[in-house]
């Protein structure tokens, strides 16, 4: 029997496989419906399947081909029902305008265990700004933020 912590890292490598091939239907299914989700795109808020759907779309469609996604510093605590992780993406791919560009994000989730499962109930992605100029702060690729 797999801990809650390992459960939860499971289902965060699924995400990830899930980003990584465009599989939104795959992605959507590890979400809640009631999912309250902070991206760094407009709107402030993405509630519920068929938004957080469509702002998932949005995404990939920016992509010409896959889309890397790759994990760092991920942390994981998980109780019996509630769990919460918090990790450093690096997110690289080649653009429809023909950029190939890399961004570090932040994310941070919640999730509960509705009956055998683990949902993801509340997400929040995030850039760091640069307190300087109130820009989005881009390190080098590759480079840890």
């Amino acid at each position: 029997m797999m801990s809650s912590e390992s459960e939860i890292r499971a289902l965060l490598e699924i995400r990830v496989e899930a980003c990584q091939t465009k599989d939104v239907d795959r992605l959507v299914e590890l979400y809640a419906p009631d999912i309250v989700y902070y991206d760094v795109v407009p709107p402030m808020q993405f509630a519920g399947l068929d938004e957080i759907r469509s702002n998932f779309v949005r995404w990939f469609d920016e992509y010409d081909g896959p889309i890397e996604l790759e994990t760092r510093e991920l942390i994981v605590a998980a109780g019996e029902n509630v769990a919460f992780a918090h990790m450093l993406h690096l997110d690289s791919g080649k653009r429809k305008n023909g950029m190939q560009t890399s961004i570090w994000v932040r994310s941070s989730l919640c999730f509960r265990r509705v009956g055998d499962e683990w949902l993801i109930t509340h997400e929040h992605i995030s850039v760091p700004i640069d307190p300087q100029n109130l820009r989005a702060w881009f390190p080098p690729d590759g480079a840890p933020i």
